[in-house]
Formats: structure tokens, C-alpha cells, sequence
């Protein structure tokens, strides 16, 4: 499927017809897995939010599906009714909030969630490079909805290439100044410079996101670095990846990019605790969301306080790391 991801035509031929059908499946379905889903939730243990979880997946299809109707609503009202194109950007970036904020609610609705956010004071001030862990599918909305969208900032996320795969960050993602990056790419020069051109385009009002880890956190996936940091020799390295006993090691180039070419934007790190059970849905079924406390917490480096050489910024990057590192560890300890 990853070649999919290359040709625009050819995955949104699959992605929107395999959206559009898998939400009428369901909810045709939906008088024979309704019960029979809460008798399994009943009767078997790791099964007792099956239903939640697939609620939680019919919501999500029903918010592709009218994410992806209204973008073709908005397709139709600047290409042929001449919206400009301003206005335009402007009601795809209230889609994208729409989206991303929709989905919140209905977790929290049908996991009993609890958000508590600490250090609201560091959210005032000017948009900023967002530097979130990351450890779920659940936590790429967090800076969205608990900053962006809050302080009234526009959003650009610099994600993975294979994110496209779903609809609607392909079509609404495409049309704002977001970077899908591939992650594999023999030469990531282009890759980078992608990033230079998304912060040169920033405006003041426009906050830049990227997971510095690459992808999700997992145990596994750390001890599969740690193993190849030791086989490489690179000391150096493993020592500091040793330290981050819940956090992947930073790959600091795309961060060190954006920093690079925005130097007048603060960094704003976002570490929370509460999503680390739910690295994909299906460690959803056993009930690691349900009356789950999200505690995030947020601190601000200003941009004046960065230094303005590569090594200096990226030993900024490894030292709030271990600032993110024992963030963690005071969320989790937290009662």
C-alpha cells in the first residue's frame, strides 16, 4: 500500500470509496455487532471496551465522511462560485479543527476521559514550533486542541507520508501548508528542505508541529535502538537514549530545520501521560482509554534564549528532552 502514497489519483480512487463503504457496513450491521459487542465486553475481560472502541471507529468514519463531503462542498465554492482564496484556506483550516476536535469529544464522551492541562501560562505568547511526545494514535490532536486552537493560532503538521492514506488529511491536508514526509527516502535532503520552505512560509499566526521521535513510542521499539545504537558504537548516543526510559531518541534534523529557517519562533514542548496503552486501536479493546486521566503539560523556550548555531540548538533539543523525560515521570506519579 506505501505506493499508494505516491500517486494522488490512484490512493484517493481507494481511500474515499473504502471510507464510504466501511461507514454504511457498519451502520447497516450495526442490530447485530451492537449486542453481540457488549455481551463480549460482559463476558470476556481484554474484550470490555470492544464496544466503545468500535462506536469510537463508526464515529470516526462518520467524521471522515462529512469531513470529506464538506472539502468537496468548499472544492465546488472556490473553483466554480469564485471563493477567494483566502476565504477558502481560512474554512478548510475550520474543517481541520472541526475534524480534530470532533473526535476528541467523542472520546472523551465514550472513554470517560479526563484532561487536565498544566502550564496554561506557557500557551500565551506568540505560535510556536510544537515539540510533542508521542506515544499513541490519540495524542496528535492534543497541541491541536489544547493550543492551536485555543490561543486562536493556524496549525502545520509534519507528519508521515502514510498518513495520506487517510482521506481526509490527504484532501484538506494537501490544501494547507502542511509537509508529509518520507520517512525512507534514500536522500532526505528534498525531505528537509520541505520543512525549510514550510517555516519560511510561516506566518506569526502559524504554529509548526512535528514529533521529533518519528513514530510512536513503544518498549520494543526502543530496545530495537538501543541495540543498534550499541551495534553502531556510537556511545555517545546510547547513553543519552538510555536516559529517555519512556521517549524514543529525538531525530533532531527535521526540529533543528524549521528552527533553522523561523528563528523568531519560540518552542513550546508538550509532554502528557494517560495515552501510553494505546499505541493502535486494537490495544484499545482491552480497555486502556476508559475513565483514563490525560494530564498534559507545556513549557516555552523563547526564541531569544535559542542559540543560533546547529550545536547548540541541537543540545537545547537533548537537554529538554530529559526535561520531557522527567515531565513524564511527575504526570504519571501524579494522583
Amino acid at each position: 500500500m506505501i505506493w499508494l502514497t505516491h500517486h494522488t489519483l490512484a490512493r484517493r480512487l481507494v481511500s474515499i470509496p473504502l471510507i464510504f463503504f466501511s461507514a454504511l457496513v457498519l451502520l447497516l450491521l450495526s442490530p447485530l455487532w451492537i449486542p453481540l459487542l457488549a455481551l463480549a465486553g460482559l463476558a470476556v475481560k481484554r474484550a470490555r471496551s470492544s464496544l466503545r472502541c468500535v462506536c469510537f471507529i463508526f464515529l470516526f468514519l462518520c467524521c471522515e465522511v462529512t469531513g470529506i463531503l464538506a472539502s468537496g462542498w468548499l472544492w465546488l465554492q472556490h473553483t466554480v462560485f469564485g471563493t477567494p482564496r483566502s476565504a477558502y484556506l481560512q474554512a478548510n483550516t475550520a474543517l481541520q479543527f472541526w475534524w480534530a476536535d470532533t473526535l476528541r469529544q467523542f472520546a472523551q464522551m465514550l472513554f470517560r476521559l479526563r484532561f487536565i492541562v498544566e502550564g496554561e501560562d506557557a500557551l500565551s505568547g506568540p505560535a510556536a514550533i510544537v515539540l510533542p511526545r508521542h506515544c499513541s494514535t490519540g495524542d496528535t490532536i492534543l497541541p491541536l486542541c489544547f493550543y492551536a486552537k485555543k490561543c486562536g493560532f493556524n496549525v502545520s503538521y509534519v507528519l508521515k507520508r502514510e498518513l495520506l492514506l487517510d482521506p481526509c488529511l490527504d484532501i484538506v491536508g494537501n490544501r494547507l501548508p502542511n509537509v508529509f514526509l518520507n520517512r525512507i527516502a534514500e536522500d532526505m535532503g528534498p525531505e528537509l528542505a520541505s520543512l525549510e520552505s514550510l517555516a519560511r512560509q510561516a506566518s506569526a499566526a502559524d504554529s509548526l508541529i512535528i514529533y521529533m521521535e518519528g513514530t510512536r513510542f513503544s518498549s520494543p521499539k526502543r530496545d530495537r535502538i538501543l541495540q543498534l545504537l550499541a551495534d553502531k558504537g556510537d556511545t555517545e548516543a546510547l547513553q543519552r537514549a538510555e536516559r529517555w526510559s519512556k521517549l524514543l531518541p529525538i531525530r533532531p534534523a527535521g526540529a533543528l530545520a524549521l528552527m533553522k529557517t523561523a528563528p523568531d519562533k519560540d518552542l513550546l514542548f508538550l509532554a502528557h501521560s494517560g495515552f501510553e496503552g494505546s499505541a493502535s486501536f486494537a490495544s484499545l479493546f482491552n480497555g486502556s482509554w476508559l475513565n483514563t486521566t490525560v494530564r498534559l503539560r507545556f513549557w516555552r523556550v523563547r526564541a531569544a534564549d535559542i542559540p543560533s548555531d546547529d550545536a547548540g540548538r541541537r543540545a537545547l533539543l537533548f537537554d529538554h528532552w530529559d526535561t520531557m523525560q522527567q515531565a513524564i515521570t511527575e504526570l504519571q506519579e501524579t494522583v
